[in-house]
Order: structure tokens, then C-alpha cells, then sequence
């Protein structure tokens, strides 16, 4: 069910009851100031009535009824029997004052109100004794004159509700739709954009309720064009990428067919060993740039680094490089034991920042050199004696798939990006040198620090 289904059915649950509600208390209200008036009035009358007891002469023979008396002139719409007044003298005999009242019973020893029937009829009594002269009073009046006086009331408060209950539903159920017309032109907006469109959503007919749900679902378009628009780069480049590798052990692998010697299969299967070689390592660096680029963005990390740890798994796994290159790799530490930056984030993140450092570090030595790690509060710096590099190439160093020409060491131009990434993710960054001596470059430093 749709929100302006839920509102507008919870309108036309909700009204007709808080009506009905206050129908009640309306007629409770009215029914208590009803009585109120009447009861006071009904007080009143039989105090006035025993103030003028007196005049009566007691020693004058009262007959038994009093003679019907008929109303002259313009009763309007009195109901005379609803109410009636009798009295007594202290003998017991009955005054006879009110031809209503013969009915209305002595009840000797009540005072005050009391509820009875006379008859079949519910009625209302109230006596009143005069204490000196024992003279008794009694005031009556027919409930159902009460009754009929708090359905009127409430009969003419209803008929305004009845008339004007759809008209307040009818109205309300607009102004729901019309509130929420604004909803409906988000979804439309949402429904209609193709799924990597960057464009934020229109803030400007966006009610200040829905603000933050739209700036929220505007950076989270952002993330998601971001997302699909780096899946399209890595696919790109690595469907270019792969093309070569792919191709060449195609033709490796004809030539082995085709071979006339022994000799010649052997060099073009070392040739295909190769090949599968560089295609794993490429398709490896593009699962971990992959893995990477959709991971973690400036996280706040709470595992402590224990460098040493790292450091030795880099060595190990970069090993198998320096025994080929003939290339020695020396650890330098603080002496007070310094733990090196950061002291706290991912130790396989940054094992893979320091691995892919240290194999660039390697592959771009001399054969006989030696490269040099060292680590500080400050920085991880790696040094290595190759021949440096142009400034224009310095300028491109990170770039995806992009390599140095004329190097014979083959790779895919992944492995710094990969560290730029994961330093990223840390805070941190990687910067390039070329070490001078003389005017001269006689090595290339990488160093990681804070990204101030």
C-alpha cells in the first residue's frame, strides 16, 4: 500500500471517529449543564414555595383536589406536566396547590433529590422540609424532558457534522494528494533517469522534509556513477590490456606447434611459461585494483599495525624477484623503536601498498645493487640505485597501465596505482624522486607519508 493510501485511509478512519468522539463529549457537556440548570431551578422553586407558605391559614378547611384550573392566554410551548409542585401541612394533608402534583408521593424522611417512577414514567423529586412549621415541599419534573432537551441540542449540532463530514473528508483527501504531489514527481524523476546518470536530483520543489532523504539519495547516485563509471574504465583497460598477453601465447603456442626442433618448442614453451606468467600477475593486480577501488573510502581503522609483521611478508613474497635480479634488500629501523606511520589500519591493505612498492623498487634496480627500506614516525622511504627517471615520466608515475618504454622488465603498469590506492585509503600518499648526486641522478626514492 502506497503512503497516500496509508494517509488517506487513516483519514477516513480518524475523522469520523474523533466526530463521533466529540459527539460524546458534546452531549455529556450538555447533559451536565441541563441538569445543572434544571436542578437549580427546581431549588429554587421550592424554596419560593415554602417562603410562601406562610400566607397559607392553616385553620381553613383545604379541599381534598384542587379544582382544574384551565390556562388562558398564549401558552406557547409549554408542556405544563413536566413539571409539578405539591406540598404538605404538618397534619399530612395536602395543600392542593398544582393539579400535576397530587401524583407527586410524600416519601416522608427523604431530602433532597431522588430519582423514581411514577408510574411508568422516570421522574425527578426533590423535597424540602420547613423545620419550624413542618410544612414538606416537593419539586418534580419528568426525566424525559431533560432527555428530549439534550437530543435537540445535539440533534442540531449533528446536522452541520453530517452535512459537512464528507465535504472536511473530500477536502483533506485533496490536500493529501496535493502534499504528497511532490513525492509522486521524485519517483517519476527517479523512475525515468537511466542507471548511470551522475546528475544530483532537483532540490528546488523538494519539500524541507525530504531534503535530507534527496541529498542522501544525490550522493549515493554519485557513489553509484562512480562506482559503475570505474568498473567501465577497469573493464576497458583491462580488455586492452589482456589483448596483448592473450594474442602473443596464441602466436607462442602456434609457434611451438609448428617448431622443426626440440630446441625450439623448448624456447617457445619457455616463451608460453612467460606469457601465462605476465597474464596471471596482470589479472591479479586488476583483481586487487578492483577490490580496492570498491572497498573502503577514508575508513576509520582501529587495528593496530604490527609493521615488522608486514614487512616480513612483503620480503617473502618479493623474494623469488630479488634472487632473480640479483638485488639485496636492507631494513632500516629507528633505534627507540619507533612505530612507524600508521600505527593503526589494514595490514593486508597495507601489506599489499608495501609489497607492490618494494617489487617496482626491485625490478627497476641494477643487477647487483641493493635497495634500501627504511622506516620512521614520519615516513617508509624505499631506495633504489636504478638510473631514475625524465620529469615527464615522474609526472605520470600512478597512472593506470602506464610504463616507462624501453624497460625490459615486463609488467602492466598496476602495481603503483595499487599502492596509491590503499595509501589513500590510510591517509596517507606516495610521492617519487630521483636521488641526485653531482647534477646527476644515481637512484629513484618512493616515500609514503601523512596526506596533510
Amino acid at each position: 500500500m502506497t503512503l497516500q493510501k496509508r494517509l488517506i485511509v487513516a483519514l477516513l478512519l480518524t475523522a469520523p471517529l474523533s466526530w463521533a468522539l466529540t459527539i460524546g463529549v458534546t452531549y455529556w457537556r450538555a447533559a451536565h449543564e441541563i441538569n445543572e440548570l434544571y436542578d437549580t431551578d427546581m431549588v429554587r422553586m421550592a424554596q419560593q414555595m415554602r417562603a410562601l407558605l406562610p400566607l397559607f391559614d392553616t385553620s381553613v378547611e383545604l379541599p381534598q383536589t384542587a379544582a382544574p384550573t384551565t390556562p388562558t392566554g398564549d401558552q406557547g410551548d409549554a408542556a405544563l406536566g413536566d413539571l409539578s409542585v405539591s406540598a404538605w401541612l404538618p397534619d399530612g394533608r395536602a395543600l392542593n396547590i398544582d393539579p400535576d402534583g397530587d401524583a407527586l408521593p410524600r416519601n416522608d424522611g427523604q431530602a433532597g433529590f431522588m430519582d423514581t417512577r411514577i408510574g411508568t414514567v422516570p421522574w425527578r423529586l426533590y423535597y424540602l422540609d420547613d423545620g419550624e412549621r413542618g410544612w414538606r415541599i416537593a419539586v418534580g419534573q419528568r426525566l424525559g424532558e431533560r432527555d428530549d432537551l439534550v437530543l435537540s441540542y445535539i440533534g442540531g449540532q449533528i446536522l452541520p457534522w453530517l452535512l459537512g463530514l464528507p465535504i472536511l473528508l473530500a477536502l483533506m483527501i485533496w490536500s493529501v494528494r496535493r502534499a504528497l504531489a511532490p513525492v509522486r514527481a521524485l519517483s517519476e524523476q527517479i523512475a525515468s533517469r537511466s542507471p548511470d546518470d551522475p546528475q544530483p536530483l532537483a532540490l528546488a520543489s523538494v519539500p524541507g522534509e525530504l531534503l535530507p532523504l534527496v541529498a542522501s539519495m544525490n550522493q549515493l547516485l554519485g557513489r553509484v556513477a562512480s562506482a559503475i563509471e570505474r568498473e567501465r574504465r577497469l573493464t576497458a583497460d583491462a580488455a586492452h590490456e589482456l589483448r596483448t598477453p592473450l594474442a602473443a601465447l596464441k602466436s607462442q603456442w602456434e609457434v611451438a606447434e609448428r617448431a622443426p626442433t626440440e630446441q625450439e618448442r623448448l624456447q617457445a614453451r619457455a616463451n608460453v611459461a612467460l606469457g601465462i606468467e605476465r597474464l596471471n600477475r596482470l589479472v591479479s593486480q586488476l583483481l586487487t585494483m578492483s577490490r580496492l577501488e570498491n572497498g573502503m573510502h577514508a575508513a576509520t581503522f582501529l587495528d593496530q599495525i604490527e609493521w615488522h609483521k608486514v614487512t616480513e611478508q612483503a620480503l617473502s613474497d618479493c623474494l623469488w624477484l630479488a634472487r632473480r635480479r640479483n638485488v639485496d634488500v636492507e631494513v632500516l629501523w629507528e633505534q627507540d623503536q619507533t612505530s612507524p606511520l600508521p600505527t593503526l589500519g589494514d595490514a593486508n591493505t597495507l601489506g599489499i601498498m608495501l609489497r607492490n612498492l618494494l617489487d617496482n623498487a626491485i625490478r627497476y634496480s641494477p643487477s647487483g645493487s641493493t635497495v634500501t627500506v627504511s622506516f620512521s614516525a614520519q615516513a617508509i622511504v624505499l631506495d633504489n640505485e636504478g638510473e631514475g627517471v625524465a620529469p615527464d615520466v615522474l609526472a605520470r608515475i600512478g597512472d593506470r597501465f602506464f610504463r616507462q618504454a624501453g624497460h625490459q622488465e615486463k609488467g602492466s603498469g598496476l602495481g603503483v596505482s595499487i599502492a596509491q590506492r590503499a595509501a589513500q585509503q590510510h591517509g596517507l600518499k606516495v610521492t617519487f624522486s630521483n636521488l641526485m648526486r653531482d647534477g646527476k641522478p644515481y637512484g629513484f626514492r618512493a616515500s609514503v607519508q601523512r596526506d596533510h
